[in-house]
């Protein structure tokens, strides 16, 4: 079996064709969570988008769990949320921006990780700092003032933790049971 991680950059036709459909098939089912969440940040505001802000980036998770290379959250984010704009989602181009912040926190802590360690813990830690990332991005977006919104200093925690047990959980336990299947080769 191929040993897999590290600070490969080797992408091989499947890991392209794994990140392309994973990022599809997130790109649909987000747009549809996406509507969702507006629904919640427009009537209780950033409080109530931090609810559900965990919910978005479980296939960052994954794809970084079945590919094993630095920067395949990055490209999946990317993809993913260009499948989002060409469906639709409300934030228009700036859809793209969650792409590449909720991205870049996944590969924050897969780089902490030497991009070795697939297990629970990195992929929780990976999960709240993903959704973090993508709070930093929402607050730039919708143009959030820190210093006078406190509705998003105590959306942080709340965020933290929906991204970590929605996405980290369901991320992580996903790729396992997609490993188990084999469908697709484990990449342990």
């Amino acid at each position: 079996m191929e040993k897999r991680g590290g600070w490969d950059f080797k992408y091989t036709t499947r890991d392209i064709v794994i990140i392309a459909v994973i990022a599809a098939i997130a790109g649909v089912v987000n747009t549809g969570v996406g509507n969702i969440w507006y629904l919640a940040n427009s009537s209780l505001g950033p409080l109530g988008g931090a609810l559900l802000q965990g919910a978005f980036m479980w296939a960052y998770i994954l794809v970084m769990w079945l590919v094993r290379r630095p920067g395949a959250a990055l490209f999946l984010g990317l993809i993913e949320t260009a499948v989002e704009l060409l469906l639709g989602n409300a934030a228009g181009v700036g859809t793209l921006g969650w792409g590449l912040f909720q991205g870049l926190g996944v590969e924050m802590v897969m780089a902490i990780c030497g991009y070795r360690k697939f297990g629970l813990l990195p992929a929780l830690m990976a999960g709240a700092a993903a959704s973090q990332f993508g709070t930093v991005w929402t607050a730039i977006l919708f143009g959030w003032d820190p210093s006078t919104a406190k509705d998003i200093w105590m959306a942080m925690p709340i965020n933290l933790v929906s991204g970590l047990v929605i996405s980290g959980l369901l991320g992580y336990y996903l790729s396992q049971a997609l490993a188990k299947t084999g469908l697709i080769r484990s990449a342990q």
